[in-house]
């Protein structure tokens, strides 16, 4: 069994002085959120193997926040793979861990994250009307994958174990 969880980054500043994407910070109802969700986290002794975090400023600003929980992560990649990956992209991404991977965490964006999910639990991003349309900021999925090989993602169904919204 492996455990698969999102989480879209919080809510961003657009009135900040930012001169790329990548540098918008989150904004103070994001770093609200985010905190929300460390506590959330927290109730139900959230812990994962490993972690890769798009290298926007909101997507590590967001785990900065959710790392201050104990034990929360301690194998972290930052990777401009997920910055702008579509859910296929991060469907390859999951499919190439390594088989001592229990639990991954995907912080990023969508709309792939909403796509990831998709093709996840109903094994198609084709989908016009779904629980993961527009997939909030702050939003966390946590999948079950019932299967020891990550290459079985998309092709057998995860069920859905949490999702939580603030």
């Amino acid at each position: 069994m492996k455990l698969i969880h999102l989480i879209r980054h919080s809510k961003s500043d657009w009135e900040s002085a930012f001169s790329r994407d990548e540098e918008r910070p989150l904004s103070n109802r994001g770093r609200k959120n985010a905190k929300m969700l460390r506590n959330y986290l927290s109730k139900i002794s959230f812990s994962v193997d490993a972690a890769i975090v798009s290298p926007s400023e909101r997507t590590k600003e967001t785990f900065r926040i959710l790392s201050k929980l104990d034990s929360f992560c301690k194998d972290v990649r930052f990777s401009e793979e997920i910055y702008e990956a579509d859910g296929s992209d991060l469907l390859g991404i999951l499919r190439s861990l390594g088989s001592n991977t229990e639990s991954i965490l995907l912080i990023g964006h969508n709309p792939g994250l909403e796509s990831l999910a998709e093709a996840l639990v109903f094994k198609s991003q084709a989908r016009t009307s779904s629980l993961f349309v527009k997939f909030p900021t702050s939003a966390f999925l946590s999948l079950v994958l019932e299967s020891n090989d990550w290459q079985d993602c998309g092709n057998i169904p995860c069920q859905i174990q949490r999702f939580w919204i603030p």
